[in-house]
């Protein structure tokens, strides 16, 4: 990467004068490390002081068109001369603050975090010593976070969300105020339009799917499937069997995105079709939705679909579906198993199959699958919920996009998908609802830094590290990126 380095001292000529070398040598200790590294280096040769080396450095830092920056204080500057720079400069920003006990560079790196928070602008933060391995550790991420590649697809996956059609089936079951769509909000800022329509709607039509067509899947899904358990009262076979439910639900509900251009969209589900004895539970209409596969199609379009209509679960999982291009885990934070460090990531159906194997074989995906009656203490309604194990992944991202005070938030961090033997998973997955989907999933944030500041019941993951990505497409989007340590 191209690192750019400019350093800020005090506003006073003489003052500034007599710190100079002292602030030099400290630029110079960053710039010998990130050279040795590996970046190439833009060293500003004059420290900003006052509104002229503020506007040829920063036009410097500009012209380089370096990826990203790093203010750096080693002793007291003014704080608007943070701001000159940082208005001239458009590329990641880290504060680091040098250890110089002979002069407040700390209290300066305070004051400039301050003023850039005060502008709106996004920015990292280090305090210490470069030579200390731990700011050494910090300075990585922050690059690594804004690699500039990454940025260019996160800017490009923004860019497309603009136009795009949001299908908003009822509204958030179980009084999720996590879930709620401001219509107005999404098409001002996102550019999304937000369409609403009943699930009545869906559950009229589909009556009338050609019985063909139902049969076609309920066929495919026991060709393809590990196992079908019908019990014959929860999960029962035939055109006129709970699964057949399904089915139709589904393909009514494809058909409708179809019709009216939905790119994604949010179902309701409960309460309405599971608490009935006439319906039937989603989790086949959300899971195929998420899915690369059906019968009709085996390369599907992927129709991100969020239960509960999670609205900002959906806009979440459609943001890393452009990244990614697959599909995107919907999951409750269900459970911690303190002793393995691992969290039980489980919702119903709503897994994708294709996260079973992540294969491009829809067969080899569903294959693992097992269609198990659903759960008739949540869901009166019976029908088929879709268990499988997700497949192990080095590196997941996982992200919530949520609201605080009416602003959109997006909360990240990086963490991986962790397998165990069959027999030990059907162990845990028996200790909360066994017959849904599990993903065993290690975080890369601390569980203190969940409990305090994550603020949604539901979390999504894609695979890969997309942290530099997301967090340009929120800066396209106004959404504030939080990346959780």
């Amino acid at each position: 990467m191209k690192v750019g380095i400019v350093s800020f001292s005090d506003g006073r000529k003489r003052v500034a004068e007599a710190c100079d070398a002292d602030v030099k040598k400290f630029q110079k200790g960053v710039a010998d490390w990130l050279e040795k590294e590996g970046h190439e280096v833009v060293s500003c040769p004059n420290v900003a002081w006052n509104w002229e080396t503020c506007k040829s450095e920063g036009d410097r830092l500009a012209d380089a068109d370096v990826d990203a920056v790093i203010f750096n204080f080693a002793v007291w500057s003014y704080p608007d001369l943070t701001a000159q720079v940082a208005i001239r400069v458009d590329a990641p920003t880290l504060l680091l603050g040098n250890i110089n006990p002979s002069h407040p560079g700390w209290v300066a790196f305070f004051a400039s975090c301050g003023t850039m928070s005060e502008l709106g602008e996004t920015y990292g933060r280090a305090l210490g010593d470069i030579s200390e391995p731990e700011v050494q550790e910090e300075i990585r991420t922050f690059l690594r976070e804004a690699d500039p590649d990454g940025r260019q697809r996160g800017k490009a996956a923004a860019e497309k969300l603009y136009g795009m059609r949001y299908g908003h089936f009822d509204g958030p079951s179980m009084g999720m105020y996590t879930g709620h769509v401001d219509a107005t909000q999404w098409m001002g800022q996102l550019g999304v339009q937000v369409y609403h329509r009943g699930q009545l709607h869906l559950a009229n039509t589909s009556k009338n799917i050609a019985p063909e067509r139902v049969e076609a899947g309920l066929k495919w899904l026991e060709d393809v499937c590990k196992e079908v358990c019908y019990d014959g009262e929860v999960l029962t076979p035939g055109l006129d069997g709970t699964l057949a439910r399904q089915v139709r639900l589904y393909l009514a509900t494809k058909d409708f995105c179809k019709e009216e251009g939905v790119d994604f969209m949010g179902l309701t589900g409960q309460l309405d079709f599971t608490e009935s004895p006439d319906w039937c539970t989603l989790d086949i209409p959300e899971a195929i939705l998420n899915d690369t596969a059906d019968w009709e199609e085996e390369n599907k379009k992927v129709i991100v679909t969020a239960t509960e209509c999670d609205s900002n679960a959906a806009l979440t999982m459609q943001l890393m579906h452009l990244l990614t291009n697959t599909p995107v885990l919907f999951a409750d934070l269900r459970h911690y198993h303190k002793d393995l460090d691992m969290y039980d990531l489980v919702n119903s159906g709503q897994h994708a199959p294709w996260l079973a194997k992540r294969s491009d074989n829809y067969r080899e995906n569903w294959g693992e699958v097992r269609l198990m009656p659903a759960s008739k203490f949540y869901f009166a309604g019976g029908g088929a919920s879709v268990q499988f194990y997700a497949a192990p992944a080095d590196v997941v991202t996982y992200a919530r996009i949520v609201r605080i005070g009416g602003e959109f938030v997006m909360h990240m961090f990086t963490g991986a998908f962790v397998e165990y033997p069959y027999e030990k998973a059907e162990a845990l997955g028996k200790q909360t609802t066994y017959e849904w989907p599990h993903v065993w999933a290690k975080f890369g944030c601390s569980f203190d830094s969940l409990k305090n500041y994550f603020c949604a019941n539901h979390i999504h993951a894609c695979i890969g590290d997309h942290v530099a990505a997301l967090s340009a497409a929120c800066e396209v989007l106004g959404i504030q990126p939080v990346v959780l340590r």
